[in-house]
């Protein structure tokens, strides 16, 4: 049996290392790679579902043609002919800006970047800005740090006190709640802030329940109580930050009283809270994506970071507030690989309005969509209202591994290798800052390509300067993407690929220990130019979530907080199989099934301004009275499509979907 190390290609917190089993040509099994300084341990759910996917025969493997309301086969000269003679069309009628490239995190590979370039050496195209994700809090952070950095996940166990807020490890980074549980088998005091009752709050020294989209005031309020208790840390103020004083004005309104009404949360566990946090250094708050998934998100990250600088927590082993990690990221050529270099049009929307973007923007319109990496008609907000606008695109190009909802609605579908089937590298802007090099495992199946391959056909075709963009190799076209890399650090790609998972020391340490920040002044900003000139507020602040908080929809029946988190076993929905008997479950609270007579082994209809979705019911006290919960990623064939019924919503900054800014009623079936 022959065993081949590689990497997992989710957009996950871990990115595990991988060594997979081969039998011949057969693949046989995925297990944890034991080498990795921090995944050895195991594998999850998701991680071991590659096996079932690289092999399942509803996979693609051919090129197809929609043709009427169904698809032929056709050969892959054909399909990159039709492709290059409708990009053809578009550039001349209409310019480069009628092409949209639109891609996501269903593969984090390095190689897969490349299609940007190949956009603009077209001339450019229309193109996103901001995430469906997390952008709210990454905006954030940069305008607090300057960077997006987060302590290493064993520096935990330097902790005195953990505060897993709005984050569920349990379920979406389990090597990082392995060293959480380490931690507090030591004596560390863990505390988990979530509006659900999550697995890792089965495994905290204290569950606070939070009103949803109220977590901001909650830290603006536990500053107030570390200032006015003189529990500050005066050095870190005073060298290492820039607006206190004006964080302070901000902070004096939210008295434990009133951050009590908004957060629901008694006044006595706030101020307890506050004492424990700053009393308690070093402490580490682990932020969640979920909370600033609402429209205030990114004021909401800001004020938890305040709560971290005034108490001392920040460039502390044992400290940090831990959202995302981009220390590898800095030194890839983005720019290269974009194509910034060749100086192409380009014309931005928000992510979270792929469907305005398709319905509204002229001059020119939009003749052309790719999509890759990505299902936006299951991921995207009001999912309905995408569905019709992409009747309104004259040809539309996804590459995919399954005919997933977007694949069907697509005019040509090309089947893509995945990442077993292809060389790449790999590294993680969530969690560890391993390096992973991917070898090729296995041959794909049918007529599966590698994109890259069929896009250096592709501008063969539409008669592509090389220089624009590249035929290399794909060891070369590495190599080319981690220069910055290999020049800051003496090394090449063959010495990676021996030594991975390889990680540089520099990527492991503690972020900001020097005090030195990569803001414009080099300190901590409270209150930010930046902010103010791009938002309207430098400091953080707290306002109430728009639609959760719209008295309107209330009296019209719309009272429960509509929650829509990941589920254990998939990241999204790209990583998800066709559904064959998968069935949608609503979790509500015992009272909430009895006050709307709901039957406990019923179906519920679930009801926002946007659509409505049919689910079975489950009966938990995980969730409150006012919440209905269904987790994310269902395709529209398992009829709960979750972002039927999400808004279209940005939030406060960063771009970023505002899922969970979301009002429905319920009906009984």
């Amino acid at each position: 049996m022959e065993t081949i190390r590689t990497v997992c290609p989710l957009d996950c917190w871990d990115q595990c290392g991988l060594i997979v089993k081969k039998d011949g040509e057969k693949i046989k099994g995925i297990e944890a790679d034991p080498t990795h300084p921090v995944t050895a341990s195991m594998i999850c759910s998701k991680g071991r579902l590659h096996l079932q996917r690289t092999n399942h025969p509803d996979r693609l493997r051919y090129p197809l043609l929609k043709e009427g309301d169904s698809f032929k086969r056709i050969t892959w000269t054909q399909a990159l002919e039709v492709i290059a003679d409708k990009i053809r069309i578009a550039l001349n009628d209409h310019g480069p800006l009628s092409l949209l490239h639109f891609y996501d995190g269903g593969y984090t590979g390095l190689v897969k970047n490349i299609e940007s370039r190949f956009f603009s050496a077209l001339g450019g195209c229309t193109m996103h800005k901001g995430s469906l994700c997390w952008g709210a809090g990454l905006a954030a952070q940069k305008y607090d740090f300057g960077a997006v950095k987060s302590n290493p996940y064993q520096d935990l166990l330097n902790a005195r006190m953990i505060i897993a807020w709005g984050r569920n490890p349990a379920y979406t980074s389990i090597h990082q709640m392995n060293y959480i549980r380490q931690a507090r088998a030591a004596g560390t005091r863990v505390v988990v802030i979530d509006p659900v009752l999550t697995s890792t709050a089965d495994n905290c020294d204290q569950y606070i329940r939070i009103k949803p989209g109220t977590d901001g005031a909650l830290a603006l309020g536990m500053a107030r109580v570390v200032i006015e208790n003189g529990l500050v840390n005066k050095e870190f103020i005073e060298q290492y930050s820039t607006g206190f004083d004006r964080f302070v004005e901000t902070c004096s309104e939210f008295t434990t009283a009133k951050t009590a009404e908004i957060t629901g949360i008694p006044e006595e566990i706030i101020e307890e809270l506050a004492f424990a946090y700053a009393q308690n250094n070093p402490s580490a708050i682990l932020i969640g994506i979920g909370l600033q998934r609402h429209s205030n998100g990114g004021n909401t990250v800001r004020a938890i970071d305040a709560l971290a600088a005034i108490s001392g927590n920040i460039g502390l082993a044992g400290g940090g507030a831990n959202y995302a990690n981009f220390q590898v990221d800095r030194f890839i050529d983005h720019d290269y690989l974009s194509g910034s270099d060749l100086n192409p049009q380009r014309r931005f929307y928000s992510k979270p309005h792929l469907a305005k973007a398709l319905m509204d923007l002229k001059e020119p319109p939009i003749q052309f969509l790719y999509i890759s990496r990505a299902n936006p008609l299951v991921q995207v907000g009001d999912s309905n209202a995408l569905a019709e606008a992409f009747n309104k695109v004259p040809f539309i190009v996804t590459a995919e591994h399954f005919m997933t909802d977007t694949a069907a609605a697509s005019d040509l579908v090309l089947p893509c290798a995945n990442f077993l089937e292809n060389e790449d590298l790999y590294y993680n802007s969530m969690g560890h800052q391993c390096i992973n090099y991917g070898l090729k495992v296995s041959d794909p199946p049918g007529e599966c390509r590698p994109e890259y391959d069929f896009l250096k056909e592709l501008a063969d075709l539409l008669d592509l300067d090389h220089d624009r963009f590249p035929r290399y190799g794909t060891d070369e076209l590495i190599s080319r993407a981690i220069k910055p890399l290999i020049e800051a650090f003496n090394l090449d790609l063959e010495m990676i690929r021996k030594q991975s998972p390889f990680m540089l020391p520099e990527f492991n340490g503690i972020p900001w220990s020097d005090g030195e920040f990569q803001t414009e002044n080099g300190k901590y900003s409270f209150y930010s130019a930046a902010a103010e000139k791009e938002t309207g507020s430098g400091l953080p602040e707290y306002f109430a979530p728009v639609e959760l908080s719209d008295p309107l929809l209330k009296q019209n029946g719309y009272k429960y907080w509509y929650a829509t988190p990941h589920p254990r076993d998939s990241i999204h929905s790209t990583h998800r199989l066709p559904e064959a008997g998968k069935k949608p479950i609503v979790y509500l609270h015992p009272k909430t099934v009895r006050e709307e007579g709901l039957s406990e082994k019923g179906q519920v209809k679930v009801i926002t301004e946007r659509g409505y979705i049919i689910a079975g019911l489950v009966s938990s006290e995980r969730v409150s009275r006012d919440t209905v919960l269904l987790c994310q990623g269902l395709w529209h064939g398992s009829g709960a499509a979750v972002n039927r019924l999400t808004p279209d919503r940005l939030t406060d900054f960063g771009d970023q979907a505002a899922y969970y800014d979301c009002l429905c009623r319920l009906e009984k079936i």
